[in-house]
């Protein structure tokens, strides 16, 4: 059975029927909505609206809102309200500080505890983004630079500091895929990436975490200065 909804002459919200928990299948669906501008940036949502847009009662649209405010997707309106996230350079900011302190440990520490097998697969998704990156394969970067970051943040034995992570890198990369142009400064991303991954191999926690630090800072300074270029273009059309 397919739950579908109108919204008029809109964009359709609609629940597919695999086989996971109501909550899971809204939660989804409200987060490739974000994703697809169908809930835009800024636009209030409430427990009963969506209930009511998606045909299902509230108690997974609450569960499914409560993970979105999690990762930073849905944000407070008000003393009462709240509304889809919009893109700010602050919250870019911060979040990148988050990540840039969390990976420089996970990275140092991967540096101390990888298996041969850790490092072989690391320096092969390492390659696989700068390989990617040089023919401008958006996908397939974006691809190996999830299976890196994530194959480091494990190594830290801490499934805290991982989820942190984890959270972190689904808020930019919502925001970044809604609002900004993709590819900025791959081949330079894929690089660093080379290096954090040679660092892990040698076993060398300080140059591991060093490169990572400045591998987050150099990304963090390309998406600020993509976000001050739109806000500016817009400015100008308006």
């Amino acid at each position: 059975m397919t739950v579908t909804s109108s919204l008029g002459a809109q964009e359709l919200l609609t629940l597919d029927n695999r086989p996971r928990s109501l909550s899971d299948v809204v939660f989804e669906t409200l987060y490739q909505a974000i994703v697809d501008k169908v809930l835009e940036p800024g636009a209030p949502v409430t427990e009963p609206g969506l209930a009511k847009r998606l045909e299902v009662s509230k108690t997974p649209v609450r569960e499914a809102l409560l993970r979105l405010r999690q990762l930073g997707l849905i944000e407070q309106d008000g003393p009462r309200g709240l509304r889809v996230v919009q893109l700010s350079a602050e919250d870019v900011r911060h979040t990148y500080e988050i990540r840039q302190a969390l990976e420089s440990f996970t990275a140092a520490r991967a540096a101390l505890t990888a298996t041969p097998e850790d490092r072989e697969q690391i320096l092969a998704a390492a390659n696989a983004s700068l390989a990617a990156a040089k023919v401008a394969d958006i996908d397939g970067f974006r691809r190996a630079d999830r299976e890196l970051h994530q194959k480091i943040a494990g190594l830290a034995d801490n499934p805290r500091v991982q989820q942190l992570i984890s959270d972190a890198g689904a808020l930019l990369s919502t925001l970044l895929q809604r609002d900004l142009p993709a590819g900025q400064g791959l081949t330079s991303c894929g690089q660093a990436h080379v290096r954090i991954a040679d660092a892990i191999a040698a076993g060398d926690a300080t140059r591991a975490a060093s490169e990572m630090t400045a591998h987050i800072e150099e990304v963090r300074g390309l998406r600020l200065a993509l976000i001050e270029r739109e806000a500016s273009s817009n400015s100008v059309l308006q």
